[in-house]
C-alpha cells in the first residue's frame, strides 16, 4: 500500500476485481466439483480450497455497498451542483446495464441451447446435485422469460433467463438504481410533480418487493460513505502503516470465516464489518503499490461486470458437455480448476472488448439526440461508477 498520490482509488478497484472473482470460483466449484462430503481423500490443501471458494453470495454484497458509493455518490454530487436530470442518469445507467446484458442474454441462450442439444443431461435438467443449478434450464428459455430479464423484473415476477442464475442481483442493483435518487431528489427539491411521482412509484415498487429491501440496506450503506467522506476529511499525510484500515480488515475477514464456520445467513454480519472496511480505505488514503498491482487491479476491474453475466453458463456447458458429471478436486481437478478459471477470464475479457469497452461512446451517441442532452458533471475523486456490479 502506498500514500495517496492520485484522485483514483485503485484499492477499490482491487477488491471489485477479487469479489469478481471470488463469485467465479464458487460457480466452478459447485458445478464442477463434487460436494465435500462426497469427496474422497482430501488433503488439507483441498479442504483449504473447499472453505474459501463459497464466497459468491458474500462477494455481491460487496458489490452493493460499492454501487451504494459509485452510483449513490454520483446522484449527490449531481444534485447538489444543479446538474441532475432523470433523462441523463436513465440513459447513464440503463446503456451501462444494457451494453452486457443484452449480449449476456444471447450468449446464455447459445449455451443453453447447445448444451442441452448435446445431451447435457442432469446438468440442465437441475437433478446433478449442485446447488448453483437446480431448475429445468429449458422451461426458462422462453421469450416471456428473456423479456422479464431485460426490464430487471427476475426473481420478482420470473426466474432468470436459462441457466444465468446469476442474474438475480442485477435486478437488485436496477431498483436501487431507481429507488435511491426517486426519494433523495424528492427530499432534497421538494417540488414538482415528477419528483413526488417518482417517489410514488419508487414507495410503491418498495411495498411490491419487500424481498429486494436489505439488499437497499446494505446499498445505502455505500451511499453513506459518500457522506461521511464529505463530512471528514481524508488524510492528506501518513506516517507508517494505514493501521485502521489494517484492523477493519483483520475484522472483515474474521467475519468472513465466521460466516463460514458458523453458516450465518444474515447479510448484515458481514455488511457491516466490510462497510467499515471501506470506510477505513477511504480515511486513510490507501492506494496499491507497485504501479504493475495498481494497474492489474484497475484491468481485472474492468471487466468484472462482463465477468458476472457471462461465466455462469459457459462454465455449465463444459461441465455438463465436456464432462457429463462433477469431478473429485485432486491433482486433475487443480488443473481442471486452473483451465477453467483462465477460460472464463478470456471469454469475459472478449466480451467486454466488444461490448462493456464501448459503453462511454454508446452514451455520447445516444445523448447526441436533442432529447437527451446532457450537463456537464464536477469532476470529483472517485467518479464514476468502477465499484458496482455494472
Amino acid at each position: 500500500m502506498a500514500l495517496a498520490d492520485k484522485h483514483h482509488c485503485d484499492t477499490l478497484d482491487l477488491i471489485r476485481a477479487l469479489a469478481a472473482g471470488a463469485v467465479c470460483i464458487s460457480h466452478l466449484r459447485n458445478l464442477m466439483f463434487v460436494d465435500y462430503r462426497s469427496s474422497a481423500a482430501m488433503g488439507l490443501a483441498g479442504k483449504a480450497f473447499y472453505f474459501v471458494s463459497n464466497y459468491g453470495h458474500t462477494a455481491v454484497i460487496v458489490f452493493f455497498l460499492l454501487s451504494g458509493y459509485f452510483v449513490g455518490g454520483s446522484v449527490l454530487r449531481q444534485v447538489q451542483a444543479g446538474t441532475w436530470t432523470w433523462q441523463r442518469y436513465l440513459t447513464e445507467r440503463m446503456s451501462r446495464l444494457w451494453i452486457v446484458l443484452i449480449p449476456a442474454l444471447l450468449l446464455t441462450m447459445f449455451w443453453d441451447r447447445l448444451g442441452i442439444a448435446l445431451g447435457g443431461g442432469s446438468f440442465y435438467l437441475g437433478t446433478e446435485g449442485t446447488f448453483d443449478q437446480q431448475i429445468n434450464v429449458a422451461s426458462h428459455l422462453g421469450g416471456a422469460t428473456l423479456a422479464c430479464n431485460l426490464v430487471f423484473l427476475q426473481t420478482l415476477a420470473c426466474g432468470t433467463y436459462g441457466s444465468n442464475g446469476p442474474l438475480w442481483s442485477l435486478a437488485n442493483e436496477f431498483w436501487y438504481y431507481l429507488w435511491f435518487p426517486a426519494c433523495f431528489v424528492l427530499l432534497r427539491q421538494r417540488r414538482g410533480f415528477a419528483a413526488f411521482a417518482a417517489a410514488a412509484l419508487a414507495l410503491a415498487t418498495m411495498i411490491a418487493f419487500p424481498s429486494l429491501l436489505s439488499g437497499f440496506g446494505l446499498w445505502l450503506l455505500g451511499v453513506i460513505l459518500v457522506v461521511l467522506e464529505r463530512r471528514f476529511a481524508a488524510r492528506s499525510v501518513r506516517t507508517g502503516l494505514p493501521w485502521f484500515t489494517l484492523a477493519s480488515g483483520a475484522a472483515f475477514l474474521a467475519a468472513l470465516v465466521c460466516s463460514r464456520l458458523f453458516l450465518w445467513s444474515n447479510d448484515w454480519a458481514v455488511g457491516v464489518p466490510c462497510f467499515i472496511f471501506l470506510r477505513c480505505i477511504l480515511w486513510e488514503n490507501v492506494r496499491l503499490r507497485p504501479a504493475l498491482l495498481s494497474r492489474i487491479a484497475i484491468r481485472f476491474s474492468a471487466f468484472s461486470y462482463s465477468l458476472y453475466l457471462t461465466h455462469f453458463s459457459f462454465i455449465l456447458f463444459v461441465a455438463a458437455v465436456g464432462f457429463g458429471h462433477r469431478i473429485q478436486f485432486d491433482a486433475r481437478g487443480v488443473l481442471v480448476l486452473m483451465s477453467m478459471l483462465v477460460a472464463c477470464y478470456v471469454y469475459a475479457y472478449t466480451v467486454y472488448l466488444l461490448f462493456e469497452q464501448n459503453t462511454k461512446r454508446a452514451q455520447r451517441s445516444i445523448q447526441k439526440f436533442r432529447f437527451v442532452r446532457a450537463t456537464p458533471d464536477s469532476v470529483t475523486p472517485h467518479s464514476g461508477s468502477r465499484g458496482s456490479i455494472t
